[in-house]
């Protein structure tokens, strides 16, 4: 009896162990995925990957800003969706302020975009779509971690 219960404790155990490990499956982890790497791209002069750096680095700091803020205002049309009497003059205007600064990300993205594209030459330029989403290190599928752009 005392093997027995052994025995099914150590299976029980296996399987939870188990479930587990197949519970992670795929989704938007760390990893190689939709990301963009072009200062990893090859014949770049340090010059221009010290520069694509710095376009990316401070586009996330940016960005970073920019969804911060979006958050908090999510947050506060939230709020406006549980007063008891709802106020559509107040939640258009809170969906406005939201969209005005989701397209401030995207503007920011092109100017970005357009700075890195500005710093290669033509031939580099040509180059660029196997550099493009998916190639690079970021939010995606597959182990390592890294930024997206």
């Amino acid at each position: 009896m005392k093997r027995m219960v052994a025995a099914l404790g150590l299976a029980m155990a296996v399987t939870l162990t188990a479930a587990t490990v197949f519970a992670w499956g795929p989704g938007m982890g760390r990893g190689s995925g939709p990301g963009c790497d072009v200062a990893a791209a090859p014949n770049l002069s340090a010059e221009q990957a010290a520069k694509i750096q710095k376009i990316q680095s401070d586009r996330y700091a940016e960005a970073a800003k920019v969804r911060s803020e979006m958050y908090a205002k999510k947050i506060e049309l939230q709020g406006l969706f549980r007063e008891p009497v709802l106020d559509q003059a107040k939640i258009t205007a809170k969906q406005k302020e939201i969209t005005a600064l989701k397209n401030q990300l995207q503007e920011k993205g092109l100017v970005a975009r357009t700075a890195v594209a500005e710093t290669l030459t033509p031939e580099q330029r040509a180059q660029l779509p196997a550099y493009g989403p998916g190639s690079g290190r970021g939010r995606g599928r597959g182990m390592g971690s890294g930024n997206r752009w």
